[in-house]
C-alpha cells in the first residue's frame, strides 16, 4: 500500500487533466462514466464549479475527488467524482483523497456531505461506509450516502 511518489494536491487540475483523468478511468466507473454524462462537459463543470483534491504522480493525475460545497443554505457538500487510475488502487489513494476533502469541509463549515453511487460498486460503498457514511435512500441502482461532519475528526 505504498503511496510513495504521489503527490496530494488540491485545486491545481486543468480541465485537460481533469478529462484525461475521467477517460482513462471511464471503465472503471460502473456503469461507464461516459454512459452517463459528457466527460469533455463535465470536465469543465468540475474545474468551474468544484473544489478537487488530486493525486499525481509524476505530472500525470492519477487520484481525483470533486466536491461542492456551495450550498450555504444545508451547509451540506456534494461529492460529485471519486477516482483513482487503475494501476494505482490498493494503495490507500481514494482514502486519502476523500480525507482531505473531509478535511476542507470541516474547514468550510458544512454540516453534511452526501455522494452518490452505483450499487454495483460494492468496493467503493464499503470505503465509504469505512469513513463514516451511511445509506440514505436506494433508487434504482443509485445508493445515497451521507456523512455528518463533526468539528473533530473521527478517524
Amino acid at each position: 500500500m505504498s503511496r510513495v511518489g504521489i503527490e496530494f494536491r488540491e485545486g491545481t487540475a486543468t480541465k485537460e487533466d481533469i478529462r484525461d483523468h475521467l477517460e482513462a478511468c471511464d471503465r472503471d466507473f460502473a456503469p461507464n462514466l461516459s454512459l452517463k454524462v459528457n466527460i469533455e462537459e463535465y470536465s469543465t463543470k468540475i474545474r468551474t464549479r468544484a473544489r478537487t483534491f488530486e493525486a499525481w504522480s509524476d505530472k500525470v493525475l492519477i487520484g481525483l475527488v470533486a466536491a461542492y460545497l456551495n450550498d450555504s443554505g444545508t451547509r451540506t457538500g456534494f461529492i460529485t467524482s471519486v477516482s483513482v487510475a487503475k494501476e494505482f488502487m490498493g494503495r490507500g489513494i481514494a482514502s486519502a483523497l476523500l480525507d482531505h476533502c473531509l478535511d476542507r469541509l470541516r474547514q468550510e463549515g458544512m454540516k453534511a456531505v452526501r455522494l452518490e453511487v452505483s450499487s454495483e460498486s460494492h468496493e467503493a460503498i464499503r470505503l465509504y461506509k469505512n469513513l463514516g457514511f451511511s445509506e440514505i435512500m436506494c433508487k434504482g441502482e443509485i445508493v445515497s450516502m451521507e456523512m455528518e461532519i463533526s468539528e473533530k475528526r473521527q478517524s
